[in-house]
């Protein structure tokens, strides 16, 4: 005889049912630990300096260097959210210029992004992707510099011969030019001329050349490495230095138009050949004190306190994902996506592979590599360093 429906021993002899989520929905919870490398260049208040540092070298400097996420899937449906990769590191940089021996740079960074996917195919064997999301990025630096002070010297010295150059040309051309109208109100060939005219000659050829500020600018932002610092603008407008500038421009005049009416004249030059002396030797003094000033200032100009900048911005991306089954137990997964577009960073690119294997029906462990580049400029904020190396992560469906 059969048994009855309700019968409980039927009951209990029958197969127990698979749970589903009424829902749909499978999720995935995501747990890779990466260890990555940096290169690149960062730039803070226009102080660029060039790294490249592997894991090898960062890892007596790293904080944490993981991610985690999870993700979710319904049908040809899904989402991905993972706050991925916070690193705290402190890798020594390229020296940016002459003036800098060492550039010691501490990282911070912190991604977080969301995704929706959609299943474009789907087999037996593998599937593949399309995904789109926006990425929220967030980079601190500080950057500490050391004076290399043979640099400072080199500096010094072919800035402070630019200037006695620009300068030299400069007062030629206008005592040459000036000369005659300057001794022509002269009762006698051999009088001095007046302090008030030679300032006056002295204020058209500093304000003809700027202050001389514009090599003044280039030589420090060379020295750092960049075009882009504030350092060779104060330097340019630093008071010490300007006075020192002019100084030796009144001295130089002196001693020109002194030459000029030596040359012009045996008779002034024989009573003026003290004037002539006196004249060499004030030039030779505003010479060293433009050259003193100028190091001096250079050493005062580069900050000795760590330099901090920080920024934070989303991209938005798109990109395609995958995987395939090479058999029971192992798998490959890719992912590639690419984002900024201008909008935020000018690129940034995001690309992984992985070999993976089921542990159990619900677990699977990946080894891959991961490259991770960002091109982010705001100001005199520069962040262009891809993060690469390779990476192990655990997936747990649940």
């Amino acid at each position: 005889m059969s048994s009855r429906a309700g019968d409980p021993k039927a009951v209990l002899d029958k197969e127990p049912a698979e749970f589903e989520d009424p829902t749909g929905w499978d999720f995935t919870m995501v747990s890779p630990v990466w260890f990555g490398g940096v290169e690149g260049t960062i730039g803070i208040k226009g102080i660029n300096t060039a790294i490249d540092s592997g894991f090898d070298d960062i890892i007596d400097h790293l904080g944490i260097l993981a991610a985690a996420g999870v993700e979710g899937r319904n049908g040809k449906l899904g989402f991905i959210l993972e706050g991925s990769l916070f690193v705290q590191s402190q890798v020594s940089g390229n020296t940016p210029g002459p003036l800098l021996t060492t550039a010691a740079i501490e990282v911070e960074q912190l991604l977080a992004e969301g995704a929706l996917t959609y299943r474009l195919f789907e087999s037996d064997r593998g599937w593949l992707e399309l995904l789109a999301g926006a990425r929220y990025s967030y980079m601190s630096s500080d950057l500490t510099l050391t004076t290399d002070a043979a640099g400072v010297e080199e500096v010094s010295e072919n800035l402070s011969e630019e200037i006695f150059d620009r300068a030299n040309t400069a007062v030629k051309q206008e005592v040459a030019r000036r000369l005659a109208t300057l001794i022509a109100g002269l009762a006698l060939p051999a009088d001095d001329i007046p302090g008030s005219r030679l300032n006056l000659l002295g204020n058209r050829i500093f304000d003809r050349n700027d202050g001389f500020g514009d090599p003044i600018r280039d030589h420090i932002d060379r020295g750092l490495g960049s075009g882009e610092t504030d350092i060779g603008e104060r330097f340019s407008e630093s008071g010490p230095v300007r006075r020192a500038v002019r100084d030796y421009l009144e001295a130089k005049i002196e001693a020109e138009v002194e030459d000029a009416r030596a040359n012009a004249s045996g008779i002034v030059a024989a009573l003026r050949a003290g004037n002539r002396a006196a004249a060499e030797r004030r030039l030779a003094r505003a010479e060293v004190k433009l050259a003193k000033a100028i190091e001096q200032r250079i050493n005062d100009a580069i900050p000795d306190e760590t330099i901090h900048a920080s920024k934070a911005w989303v991209d938005p991306f798109v990109g395609f994902r995958g995987r395939y089954d090479l058999n029971d137990q192992f798998y490959v997964v890719g992912r590639g996506d690419i984002g900024g577009f201008g909008i935020s960073s000018e690129s940034a690119w995001n690309l992984y592979g992985a070999l993976g294997t089921e542990i159990n029906e619900k677990t699977s462990v990946e080894f891959g590599y991961r490259y991770y580049q960002v091109d982010y400029e705001r100001g005199k904020f520069l962040y262009d360093v891809a993060t690469k190396g390779p990476f192990i992560g655990v997936k747990i469906d649940f």
